[in-house]
């Protein structure tokens, strides 16, 4: 059995466990007859039989008889002829792959019969392809399949300067696949006559649909190891790819695919890794990984184990054993499973390992033993992404994950559920498939993301789409995004102030210990793999962004938008056609009779499109453009464009050579056409947009579909000659009667009218062939739509899928000119500013008394906002929240407010002026237009001959006084009454409302919407309501079958359902935001109640208040400013003695007197900010340091007043806000505090007040920091970690540690304490010495001081032998780690020091 077209479906044996997908039989008959000497064989017959299983009725047989004649005694002559050893009697295949089993070809001179192939593809008119020219191409294609070198290069001569002619050889070369071709191409490219992209179209295409053998692989090596191809970077790596791809499509259909063909690679391998070549060693990992051998794992594993090679390399590595884990699972499993166990690993690398894990198809012995493994997790991105792909997995149908799915099933139980509710700030995957058995046909789709700390932004994410289809599978697609470091690159400052090295270096000395992080290099990449092989890759690093930078802030791009107006001036002409061979699939198989059958598919297709676009400009360009001038110019831009795509698709099945055809096929043809003419007029100085869309000629054949089953058969004898039969003959069509359905009226509604006679009613559903025309005319636009269908099949022989199928088949979709008046155009016109009143087309007459309404307006708000300061500061109302502390009883409570001195004037308020005088004042100013104009004006019209207005408008008003939007839609039509309109109104801060009413003069039907906030139990709580009046029927149907989904998206997504009847004409919508990283929220509908408590959110709420806001923020810039920083950044806040960190951990410690203790502070090599604390031993208060570009800042409180100092100058607060002459670095007064903003150093806000501060950092900068306040990558586990790196179990060791000592007590820090080891000063054991020493140092006073304040702390001792030759130093964090003992320790919080030591 010979494949072509194959070598990327892989065989899914799993899938086929049940029923195969084709099954086949022989059986032989011989009839004999005695005779004088024995048997005489009179008669053999033999048949063969294959059968599709999930489509019964097809079938593929053979026969052959032999029948004994006559015996004759002539004497055997033998031949004298030598035989080749063959080996076998296994058939041989020769050219069966050459000829197509489309159409019988006689080839008798390939170079001139090509020619006029070229020919006749060259005269194509590309304003809309033919539907027969992707045939005509197939037919160029299996002819140059038959041309040698010679031939091809004749033909290339030829025409290499016609650019008609010379596209089509280029389109049609990759698909012949050849050596031939590959020949001609790399010839033709170092010979200097391909350009680059022309190379790089060819090459890609080249690589998937070239013959894979020994011998073109040995040609394709010497194409890419070129020195031509070498020294062009983009064409290097397309080459490069296509080399592993050629090696993996040749070893998939060799029994034996020697290492000798990966020797090239894997030398330059092992020299790019010795000279640590960053990028090269990048490449090669992609090519081994699309080469998929096993012999390259002892290549790549050295890339693993070599620790100088950064993170992203070691990424690649593990996704190169990811491809080959297919054919080789068990060595890929076996290097992964290390990977993932080693906790000493980055977080991320684990993660990218685990993925691998699975493509090998643990069994279940594995999976649970991960699953312990996970039990004892201390990383939450691992354990989150490996919970959430587990959970995934335990619910997966594809049928080769059903043993994986399994082992899952019996993992999740073993696991706990608290990791499920981890938010999707730490890693997840994701997984969604479907299979349907009968069919053997499904679809699976993964995503992983993956991230290494709690940023908004993943740091990598890999998703895929895999197909199933008759017992194969193929992976369609995938694709890999990294972006790590290029948010950090986007918002950082690119010049950090080196005057802050100095100042940041005095601090550290005293942290000897701390282990910096390395610097993050801005890199980012993206990967698309197609059906497993990797087609394309880029990587964005610093060089990358930096040559963007330059490109926009620089003269290019006004210098492009220059010579691109200038093009359109001068127009614009475009052709553009892209022939592809889309589908090439085979399988060739002999049989009993000794000639070859075939299944076989093709698809080709033509895209072709023609555009023209011409520009004015008034004034015309000049040289010196800019902006300004640009917003001073008039723009009217005219574009046409006419889209065709022809495509032909043919499933044969028969038997196939190079002399006879007898075959079943079918065949489908698509055609579409849609021609475009847009002329659009930009008004900048007036603020004016005007699309106009012109009709083309008509009528438009817009799409053609037909499907045909039919019968061949020829010889080549006889090419002319050759048959084809259509199944369901067209003569039956004809043969019976036609329904037509159309349109007579202008309304769009469709009448049928049917010549069928009654009696043949019940044989339409049989034997009786479809031909119906059904028409619709657009409302007003003056254009009909015709769709013209045609079917006639086989379903009266038997009502079964083939049966059905088989026949003629026809969809012709038509457009053309409706009858009533001609239509010029459509029209949109948009106005913005004072001119939009002028443009709207129909007046809307109301009298109100507007000013009147305007003063009751501004007196309701007024006096609910002081219902609301009355009540409450900081809600509206207040709500009970036993709703959400019992989903199932959730719908028998309801929100009620609390008492108050004013009930019944809030009563009064709420009932009568929220209601009913809103309600009166919508009755009484039903136009706001009346007294202020529109903000904008919009017109969407048809452009009638009869110059009758037909279409709608739109306008929009804004009162500013009364908080009042109203948005008024309506049709513009003399004798048309339908109006839309939308009135909103905000009440208050924490009320607002709007009705929407719309029909005949907008009162038909209505709806409105309320929404308030309050709080309850002091979370807010947002209240969303809809209620309705009257509804169109149409909405209520769908509306009726949407909701039999809602109970099954309800148990997906984790709500409880409680069926009860509530308000019918009612939708509630309420949420309680109990923390800043969950919700509660109740549903109510007419029919049921939903609930969920706990949900947990991707983003943090923000919850500032506004009286934390300067006056600058108040804003709409200012508060959206803040609510950005709470909700992305990381907050540190500490409260009295009790610290909240950055991943939300709270532990309260004593702080040390006059000792200075890190904060916060950047940890990585730049060191670009810091964050200082310590307690005044005079007053008590909290004192802040901030360190950060070349400035020191002092945040203190003196005097029942917050104090600031810059550089040790104080800094009055009426001289704030302050902002650096240099950086973007401001302080600020806000609220009672004062704070401080340095975003592009990573520091966000720095904000200090009485009793209290926070510090946010930007969400770029998590896991990058270190101090008190932790390094903010979620990782609650891992919280306290030393400036060793030691992961201490105490806090308060772990707040001691970050204490910046002295070294004496000259020193003029004011500290005066060290840390130090101590020794514990009894004996462990009675039958063994001992010494035990503290694993982290502890709080000293310095020599010649005495400790005045002091506590009590649990401390870790590790204790040895007393004659222990161990070299004992002063820090055991990283010899010890192990057998520790927990002692109560005395530690020092504030020292004396004698005169005599000052």
């Amino acid at each position: 059995m010979k494949d072509v077209g194959l070598t990327y479906i892989e065989n899914c044996a799993d899938c086929q466990e049940g029923v195969k997908s084709i099954t086949g039989a022989v059986t032989y008959n011989y009839i004999m007859r005695p005779i004088p000497i024995g048997l005489r064989i009179t008669e053999a017959t033999v048949q063969e039989l294959h059968q599709f299983t999930h489509l019964d009725e097809t079938q593929m047989e053979i026969r052959q008889t032999l029948t004994f004649l006559e015996t004759k005694a002539n004497p055997i002559i033998l031949i004298s002829a030598e035989y080749l050893a063959r080996g076998s009697l296994r058939y041989e295949f020769s050219t069966e792959t050459l000829w197509s089993s489309i159409q019988l070809m006689r080839i008798s001179n390939p170079q001139a019969q090509i020619v006029d192939a070229l020919n006749h593809l060259a005269t194509i008119k590309l304003e809309e392809v033919h539907e027969d020219v992707p045939l005509k191409f197939i037919h160029l294609i299996q002819l140059m399949r038959f041309g040698n070198l010679a031939d091809i290069e004749g033909i290339w001569a030829q025409f290499k300067t016609k650019p008609n002619v010379r596209k089509w050889i280029l389109d049609a070369v990759p698909a012949v696949g050849t050596l031939a071709a590959l020949k001609f191409i790399k010839k033709s490219f170092l010979a200097g006559e391909l350009s680059i992209p022309e190379f790089t179209q060819v090459l890609l295409a080249m690589v998937h649909m070239v013959t894979a053998d020994l011998d073109t692989i040995k040609m394709y090596s010497g194409l890419v190891m070129s020195h031509k191809v070498q020294q062009i970077p983009g064409i290097r790596e397309v080459a490069m790819l296509g080399y592993g791809t050629v090696i993996a499509r040749y070893c998939a259909g060799a029994h034996v695919c020697p290492v000798e063909i990966l020797k090239p690679i894997h030398d330059i391998a092992a020299e790019v890794t010795a000279k640590n070549d960053i990028a090269e060693i990048t490449l090669i990992l992609k090519v081994l990984g699309n080469a998929c051998h096993p012999a390259s794992i002892k290549p790549i594993v050295k890339v693993l184990s070599t620790s100088a090679f950064p993170l992203k390399v070691k990424v690649d590595a593990i996704l190169a054993l990811k491809a080959i884990a297919k054919n080789e699972p068990k060595q890929v499993q076996e290097v992964v499973l290390q990977i993932f166990m080693n906790k000493d690993l980055h977080p991320e690398l684990r993660m990218v390992a685990w993925i691998a894990l699975f493509e090998t198809k643990p069994g279940m012995g594995l999976v649970t033993t991960l699953a312990r493994v996970l039990q004892k997790e201390t990383n939450l991105q691992v354990a989150s992404l490996a919970y959430s792909h587990i959970k995934a997995l335990t619910k997966s149908t594809s049928p080769d994950l059903s043993s994986v799915a399994a082992a899952c099933s019996v993992a999740i139980k073993m696991l706990s559920p608290k990791l499920d509710k981890l938010s999707y700030r730490y890693s997840k995957a994701l997984l969604l498939d479907g299979y349907q058995n009968p069919l053997m046909a499904g679809v699976a789709g993964s995503a992983f993301i993956i991230n290494d700390v709690a940023t908004i932004l993943p740091r990598a994410v890999l998703a895929k789409a895999r197909v199933y289809l008759a017992g194969a599978a193929a992976d369609m697609i995938e694709v890999g995004v990294r972006t790590d470091g290029i948010q950090e690159a986007l918002f950082k400052s690119p010049f950090l102030n080196e005057d802050r090295l100095p100042r940041m270096k005095q601090v550290l000395n005293a942290l000897k210990a701390l282990k910096a992080m390395p610097n993050k290099q801005p890199l980012g990449s993206i990967y698309v793999k197609f059906l497993g092989q990797e087609i394309a890759f880029a990587n964005i690093d610093k060089a990358v962004l930096d040559q963007a930078t330059q490109f926009a802030v620089g003269c290019y791009i006004r210098e492009l938008a220059v010579e691109a107006l200038k093009a359109l001036q001068n127009g614009i002409a475009f052709q553009y056609a892209k022939p592809l061979l889309v589908t090439e699939m085979r399988r060739i198989f002999p049989s009993a009779a000794g000639v070859p059958m075939e299944l076989s598919l093709y698809t080709a297709a033509i895209v072709a499109a023609c555009l023209k676009v011409q520009a004015i400009v008034t004034p015309p360009v000049s040289e010196t453009i800019s902006i300004a001038h640009l917003m001073k110019t008039d723009v009217k831009l005219t574009a046409e464009v006419s889209p065709s795509v022809a495509l032909q698709t043919f499933a044969v099945m028969g038997m196939n050579t190079g002399f006879i055809r007898a075959a079943s096929m079918a065949g489908g043809k698509i055609h579409t056409f849609l021609p475009l003419k847009v002329e659009a007029k930009f008004d900048i100085p007036n603020a004016n947009l005007k699309i106009q869309a012109f009709p083309v000629v008509f009528p438009v054949h817009v799409a053609t579909a037909r499907f045909n089953t039919s019968a061949v058969a020829g010889h080549i004898g006889e090419v002319v000659a050759e048959r084809s039969i259509t199944i369901v003959p067209e003569t039956v069509v004809v043969q019976h009667s036609q329904e037509t359905l159309g349109s007579t009226g202008s309304t769009g509604g469709v009448s049928s009218e049917s010549v069928t006679p009654p009696a043949m009613e019940s044989e339409m559903r049989t034997n009786v062939p479809i031909h119906k025309t059904l028409c619709s005319v657009l409302p007003h636009i003056g254009i009909k739509v015709c769709m013209e269908v045609m079917s006639c099949n086989a379903a009266f022989i038997e009502n079964t899928t083939l049966y059905n199928m088989i026949g003629q088949h026809g969809v012709h979709i038509t457009i053309a000119r409706a009858d009533g008046p001609a239509v010029e155009g459509l029209e949109l016109d948009v106005q913005v500013g004072p001119r939009a009143a002028k443009k709207l087309l129909k007046n809307i007459n109301a009298n109100t008394e507007t000013s009147k309404v305007r003063s009751i307006l501004q007196k309701l708000k007024l006096t609910l906002e002081g219902e609301q300061r009355n009540n409450n500061l900081s809600s509206t109302r207040f709500f009970k929240a036993n709703i959400f502390n019992s989903p199932d009883r959730s719908s028998s409570q309801s929100f009620s407010s609390s008492s108050s001195s004013n009930s019944h004037l809030s009563k009064e308020l709420s009932n009568q002026k929220r209601s009913e005088g809103f309600k009166a004042i919508q009755e009484a100013a039903r136009f706001l237009g009346d007294s202020v104009p529109p903000l904008v004006a919009i017109i969407a019209q048809v452009v009638r001959v009869d110059r009758k207005l037909l279409g709608y408008q739109l306008a929009a008003y804004l009162d500013k006084p009364t908080s009042r939007v109203q948005i008024i839609v309506a049709s513009i039509a003399e004798k048309d009454n339908w109006m839309m309109c939308v009135d909103s109104l905000l009440l208050s801060k924490h009320k607002a409302a709007a009705k929407i009413a719309w029909g005949a003069q907008g009162k038909h039907y209505a709806a409105t919407i309320k929404v308030q906030t309050g709080s309850s139990d002091t979370s807010p709580v947002v209240h969303f309501k809809v209620k309705w009046e009257k509804l169109p029927t149409f909405i209520k149907k769908y509306a009726k079958r949407l909701s039999k989904y809602i109970p099954a998206a309800a148990q997906m997504t984790g709500f409880s359902t409680n069926y009860v009847k509530n308000n019918a004409r009612q939708i509630e919508f309420i949420m309680r935001v109990p923390t800043e990283r969950t919700l509660d929220i109740v549903i109510k509908t007419p029919a049921m109640t939903l609930s969920k408590s706990g949900l947990v959110l991707p983003l943090a709420l923000p919850f500032t208040s506004e009286s934390t806001y300067s006056d600058e923020e108040k804003d709409f810039k200012g508060i959206m400013w803040n609510l950005y920083i709470e909700s992305s950044s990381a907050k540190c806040i500490m409260v009295g003695k009790t610290l909240t960190t950055f991943n939300n951990r709270q532990y309260s410690f004593e702080t040390p007197y006059s000792c200075y203790q890190v904060l916060v502070q950047d940890c990585t090599t730049e060191h670009k900010f810091m964050v200082l604390m310590r307690k005044d031993d005079v007053s008590e208060h909290k004192v802040l340091k901030v360190k950060v570009a070349d400035i020191d800042v002092d945040l203190y409180h003196q005097e029942s007043a917050i104090k600031c100092k810059i550089n040790g100058t104080e800094l009055s607060t009426n001289n704030l806000p302050y902002k650096h002459l240099k950086e973007s670095i401001q302080i600020v007064k806000k609220g009672e505090g004062i704070s401080l903003y340095a975003p592009n150093y990573g520091l966000q806000e720095v904000y200090y007040t009485t009793g209290q501060w926070k510090i946010y950092i930007a969400d770029w900068m998590r896991g990058q920091t270190c101090g008190l306040c932790g390094k903010a990558d979620g990782e609650i586990r891992q919280e306290y970690h030393t400036p060793s790196g030691y992961l201490t179990k105490s806090p308060i060791v772990f707040v001691h540690s970050w204490v910046l000592t002295a070294e004496s007590c000259l020193d003029t820090n004011q500290c005066h304490m060290k840390l130090e080891t101590v020794q514990l000063e009894r004996q462990m054991s009675d039958k063994y010495h001992s010494e035990c020493y503290s694993v982290e140092p502890l709080l000293r006073c310095l020599p010649g001081c005495v400790p005045v304040r002091t506590n009590h702390i649990v401390v870790e001792y590790y204790c040895f032998p007393s004659n222990s030759r161990l070299n004992y130093t002063e820090n055991l964090s990283s010899n010890f780690k192990k057998n520790e003992d927990l002692r109560e320790t005395e530690v020092h919080m504030d020292c004396y020091c004698s005169e005599s030591c000052v």
